[in-house]
């Protein structure tokens, strides 16, 4: 068994999890930081407690594994015996076979001993006829002999000279016959003929004699080898029995080996089992990780929750006279700019990069104001209705995108129910689409903590604030969540009829000059440094904007260190810092 590389990959993915979280992450500290940190901790704990239980995992398949190989060398050995068990049961079944033969052979020649000796006892009976048949030719010879000693006849004292054994009872029987020399030729050829018998019987007799030891021999030797055979049996039974023996117990070791198995098997489930727990409690953990660091995850120009839509700035330049109120698009505005034109009233430069209200307006004509403000925003396009030649030339010659009205003018229209010139509207859709290759954000003017993120021991409690820019004054008042405005007393609302109370507002106190455009104008001078009042969380903190670079947004301090507003849209008054009564806290 081996262990499972997806378990380790899943680790692996949970560490990946984190890192893309910790790389979402702004810059700077979060409201969450403590809490995700802790979070963080914890998973490192299960993670490790993973490593370890993943490492007992090892340590147990391992020894499955041993274990595994010795019941294959067991299982080995049981084939093996097996094999002689086999081996024996087909000896024994030679042997019974063997034993078979022999006995056939020993009931073979006893039969055949049965045979020979009737045949003795029939060779007998015949040698016996045959001695009996000497008896007549040698009477003859005998009685011949006597009477041819009578006679004094050598021949005939030949034959009885070869009858001197004969009985006397033979004797007397030759006395009284006496036979021609014909007779005697014929009982002496007759004698030849019983005595070749008799030669022949012998022969036979020793044959037979013959055959009879060979079968005995046959069969002591067929009776050695059955004897042998069945006395060999019990020894190769007795070594089937013993590889048996060793089988049952091979057998017992494989269960009681297997059962081992069993056990550590399920001590493996019961820990991936553990591991499949930790892994949801990290999922969990992960989840909740994620949730917390989504409010970490902020949108560069309001600071709120959210990813940075890749698109340039669009600023827009709204009117802000009382016939074109109330305007449209303006409380979605990431930024507001409010700017001196002439006679003491203002102008809005709203400033688009999280959200597109689609439709925006009045449309204004711009100022040189606008590209000293806006060119330190990476390029931002710059929507308005028109300049004289004066501010169309530094438009020109700044590195703002001109959208207007004369550059794009079927993304603007005019409307039916308000008169010119307050009634030109742009479509914001229309005017980011004029550049869809432009990806980048761009840089944001502000810093953001997070929602109810301690502010400096600096700041200070504040109701409100009131900018009196010459014949608009313009009012902000803490309603607990943002800062209600009003303009020239009145509750200012957007044309959905939802007021005006951004989250932030910052006063920044610059000179004015006159624009080389038109003396009667007057020009922000937005570079340099100076006094900043900002608004935030009903207090009011007083810092210094600096802007060193034309080409980079000021920057907001307290003592050198970064002022953080609450998340959410700002509005910023451009007060003259020369009329610094003009603007007042309470």
């Amino acid at each position: 068994m081996h262990s499972h590389p997806s378990r380790r990959l899943l680790v692996a993915s949970l560490g990946i999890a984190l890192g893309a979280l910790a790389a979402a992450n702004v810059a700077g500290a979060g409201p969450n930081d403590g809490a995700i940190a802790a979070l963080q901790d914890e998973i490192g704990t299960e993670e490790a407690e993973i490593g370890t239980i993943e490492q007992q995992i090892a340590t147990i398949e391992q020894q499955i594994g041993t274990i595994e190989q010795q019941v294959a060398t067991i299982e080995q050995q049981i084939t093996d015996l097996r094999d002689l068990v086999a081996e024996g049961d087909q000896a024994i079944m030679n042997l019974e076979a063997e034993v078979a033969e022999a006995e056939a052979r020993i009931t073979s020649e006893a039969h055949e001993l049965k045979v020979l000796l009737v045949r003795v006892e029939l060779l007998a009976d015949l040698t016996i006829g045959h001695y009996a048949d000497l008896e007549e030719p040698t009477t003859v010879r005998h009685v011949m002999a006597i009477d041819s000693y009578v006679k004094n006849d050598e021949r005939i004292n030949a034959v009885l000279t070869q009858s001197v054994e004969a009985s006397g009872e033979t004797l007397d029987n030759l006395r009284t016959q006496m036979l021609y020399e014909a007779v005697i030729d014929s009982a002496t050829n007759e004698l030849h003929q019983r005595y070749a018998r008799l030669r022949l019987d012998g022969d036979r007799a020793r044959s037979l004699y013959d055959l009879m030891t060979s079968s005995e021999e046959r069969s002591r030797i067929a009776v050695d080898d059955r004897d042998g055979r069945i006395a060999t049996i019990p020894t190769v039974e007795g070594r089937i029995a013993s590889s048996e023996d060793e089988i049952a117990a091979a057998r017992t070791e494989i269960a009681a080996a297997h059962a081992e198995i069993a056990d550590e098997q399920s001590k493996i489930a019961a820990a991936q089992a553990e591991i499949a727990d930790i892994h949801e409690s990290i999922a969990d953990v992960l989840a909740e990780i994620a949730w917390l660091d989504s409010f970490n995850v902020s949108m560069a120009w309001t600071g709120l929750q959210g990813n940075d839509p890749h698109r340039p700035a669009l600023t827009v330049k709204i009117d802000n006279a009382s016939a074109a109120r109330p305007q449209t698009g303006i409380n979605e505005a990431d930024v507001v700019y409010e700017e001196v034109v002439e006679a003491g009233l203002t102008r809005f430069i709203a400033i688009f990069q999280t959200t597109s209200p689609g439709t925006v307006g009045p449309v204004r004509s711009g100022r040189t104001s606008d590209p000293i403000l806006l060119e330190g925003f990476d390029r931002p396009l710059f929507a308005y209705s028109g300049a004289n030649r004066g501010t169309n030339q530094a438009i020109n010659a700044s590195p703002l995108v001109d959208v207007g009205y004369d550059e794009a003018t079927s993304a603007y229209w005019r409307s039916s129910s308000r008169r010119a010139p307050h009634n030109l509207y742009a479509s914001t859709d229309s005017l980011w689409a004029l550049h869809a290759d432009r990806t980048d954000v761009p840089p944001a003017p502000f810093t953001f903590g997070w929602e109810g993120q301690p502010l400096p021991d600096s700041a200070i409690a504040a109701e409100g604030v009131t900018i009196d820019f010459g014949r608009l004054v313009a009012d902000y008042a803490w309603d607990g969540s943002g800062w209600q405005r009003s303009t020239n007393g009145e509750a200012h609302s957007d044309a959905e009829g939802v007021r005006v109370a951004p989250t932030n507002v910052v006063v920044q106190f610059t000179t004015y000059g006159k624009s080389a455009a038109d003396s009667r104008s007057p020009e922000a001078r937005t570079t340099g440094s100076g006094t900043a009042w900002v608004f935030t969380a009903g207090h009011l903190m007083v810092a210094e904007w600096n802007r060193p670079d034309p080409g980079r947004p000021a920057t907001i301090t307290i003592d050198g260190e970064p002022v953080l507003l609450q998340p959410g849209r700002t509005w910023v008054a451009l007060a003259d810092a020369a009329r610094p009564g003009n603007v007042a806290w309470r």
